[in-house]
């Protein structure tokens, strides 16, 4: 729901409770991240995230994947997209971008009619490894012929 409605932060505040009441505060704090901290717990849980990647807002950036359109954000998460993306270009010199794929056109399936040469390769392909099973198995045969008989 989030790669299809990135820009509605409630839904990552609503994964960020989850892992919150799963005890994985870590991972809180990455859906929290864009959300303006208003009690201790985010505030602690953005902290513990941003420790686990070195403050790294390249990493940051990468791993919480927005794909949506920032200017509809609310001026908390512009800032700190803004910020993580500074930070980024500072130290990497790159901004990771990631696509929109939910709204990229598919390619229709295309099935693929099978011609008699296909047909005909499959045939031999399996006729070589049957006789290969067949004169293996009557190699045992004879083996075990020889020595018990």
């Amino acid at each position: 729901m989030i790669k299809q409605n990135p820009n509605i932060i409630e839904l990552r505040s609503k994964l960020a409770e989850v892992y919150y009441e799963s005890g994985f505060l870590d991972s809180a704090g990455k859906y929290w991240i864009l959300t303006e901290p208003v009690d201790n717990r985010i505030k602690k849980c953005v902290e513990l995230y941003q420790k686990s990647v070195s403050y790294s807002g390249h990493q940051i950036l990468r791993e919480i994947k927005f794909n949506g359109d920032k200017t509809q954000l609310d001026e908390y998460a512009q800032a700190k997209i803004a910020e993580l993306e500074s930070d980024s270009e500072i130290k990497t010199g790159y901004i990771p971008h990631i696509e929109n794929n939910f709204q990229k056109p598919k390619v229709p399936y295309i099935k693929y009619k099978r011609t008699f040469e296909d047909k005909m390769a499959d045939f031999w392909a399996y006729f070589v490894i049957g006789v290969g099973i067949i004169l293996f198995l009557i190699g045992i045969y004879t083996v075990f012929n020889w020595i018990f008989i």
